[in-house]
């Protein structure tokens, strides 16, 4: 059920999907709209790599790079101006095919890409950088989880990892019971699109424990972090983290 909502969302507003501003939806994407949405993408991950430079690898150029939730290549395409290969993987084969379409556009041919449940079954390949934004706090934590600490499993040693998790809604306690109310029971959330007339969707958003978080961290050998804030409708962190056997404090 899941995989199918964000079917519909990559078949019917992919780049709204991905960022929910009023300028990418489909009925207001302009071709300066979606410069500006791939622009966003190489800005962002140029502020990754100032950071990995800072605190890790002041040359550092991953030979195999992975994007976990790469919707329609929005940071596929940047990272694959900085790695030797990407692969991008997302649950949305709707998504995909237009994350292959934009790669090959902006001259891109180093990427490949997966839907989730595919990488996982079949993937052999290990990676210098793993890196996820936006994409955990629309996955339920029991699932999600157990999704970090499989990716964290093929990173090779040496290797970055940069993931964002959301662990609070800033919202009132009768605001988060009500989005809670709609997540979890969609007939309520359906119902009220009838009453207001309004047909936008209900992108699922979840809070993640980071004792839990950082303990997987920890138990997979991946001692050396830091961290930043993200605010994506909730309050987030971004983790940046090297795998380094045998490197306790």
């Amino acid at each position: 059920m899941i995989k199918d909502k964000w079917e519909k969302f990559g078949e019917e507003n992919a780049y709204y999907a991905v960022l929910t501003l009023d300028k990418y939806d489909k009925e207001k994407l302009s071709s300066n709209a979606r410069d500006e949405f791939f622009n966003t993408g190489f800005n962002y991950i140029n502020r990754v790599w100032n950071e990995i430079k800072n605190h890790f690898e002041k040359d550092f150029y991953p030979q195999n790079a992975l994007d976990f939730g790469c919707g329609v290549g929005r940071l596929v395409v940047p990272l694959a101006e900085k790695a030797e290969k990407v692969v991008g993987i997302d649950i949305s084969e709707q998504m995909l095919k237009k994350a292959k379409e934009n790669s090959l556009e902006f001259g891109f041919e180093n990427t490949d890409f997966y839907q989730t449940d595919e990488f996982f079954a079949k993937n052999k390949e290990t990676f210098d950088l793993i890196h996820s934004t936006i994409v955990f706090q629309h996955i339920n934590p029991k699932i999600g989880l157990r999704i970090f600490e499989n990716l964290i499993k093929v990173l090779n040693e040496g290797g970055i990892g940069v993931i964002q998790f959301a662990y609070k809604n800033p919202a009132s306690k009768f605001d988060v019971f009500k989005f809670k109310l709609y997540r979890d029971f969609p007939v309520f959330f359906k119902l009220r699109g009838i009453l207001k007339k309004d047909s936008q969707p209900l992108f699922p958003m979840y809070e993640y424990d980071l004792n839990e978080v950082f303990h997987i961290l920890q138990q997979n050998d991946c001692h050396r972090c830091f961290t930043g804030f993200s605010d994506h409708g909730m309050n987030g962190i971004v983790i940046y983290f090297q795998k380094k056997k045998d490197f306790y404090y």
